[in-house]
């Protein structure tokens, strides 16, 4: 009788090595899981849908950047030569780009005047970069654009066309910003 013990246990033992695999598998994968973005619950209606062209980390002063043009994505690969390469086309579509910093999410309301207001809103992430494309049709060509962080504070604006742009809280504004205080 005992024999008999032996030998199913022999058959089971591969069994058991399986599921030994399989649990340690599960756990790996458990580490690593990205968990879905969950949109804000404000006006889904005006938000717009963008991808993510690089993200990663960098070591530079904070500041945030709207390209609308070749010229413009022509001086930002030159300040940052170590990011990847990226086929940016200014006909249609726009880049945004956030140093110290992570876009959550871009909302565009259509204002009385005809241009266009765009929150990008923002959550500080130091030594890190991310770089988005929007797609140019959906935004228009006038724009405003506010960078806002998570309590709806506004870190730095852009004006396109034109490139007038006002800062706030970033120390390393783009060359021709004027910093203006907007506090009550």
């Amino acid at each position: 009788m005992h024999r008999f013990f032996v030998v199913e246990a022999r058959r089971l033992l591969p069994l058991l090595f399986l599921l030994v695999l399989l649990v340690s598998l599960s756990i790996y994968d458990n580490f690593f899981r990205e968990y879905p973005v969950v949109a804000p619950e404000g006006d889904l209606n005006n938000m717009v849908a963008f991808v993510t062209a690089d993200q990663g980390e960098l070591s530079a002063p904070t500041f945030f950047e709207v390209i609308a043009s070749r010229e413009d994505w022509a001086s930002f690969e030159e300040k940052y030569a170590s990011l990847p390469d990226y086929p940016f086309n200014p006909a249609y579509e726009y880049a945004v780009s956030a140093v110290n910093g992570e876009i959550k999410s871009v909302q565009v309301y259509p204002q009385e005047d005809g241009i266009n207001q765009v929150q990008v809103r923002v959550s500080e992430h130091p030594y890190s970069y991310h770089l988005i494309t929007l797609d140019r049709e959906k935004l228009g060509e006038q724009t405003c654009w506010l960078f806002l962080d998570d309590e709806d504070r506004i870190m730095h604006e852009v004006l396109l066309p034109g490139g007038e742009s006002a800062g706030t809280k970033d120390e390393g504004a783009p060359e021709g910003s004027e910093p203006v205080s907007l506090e009550d």
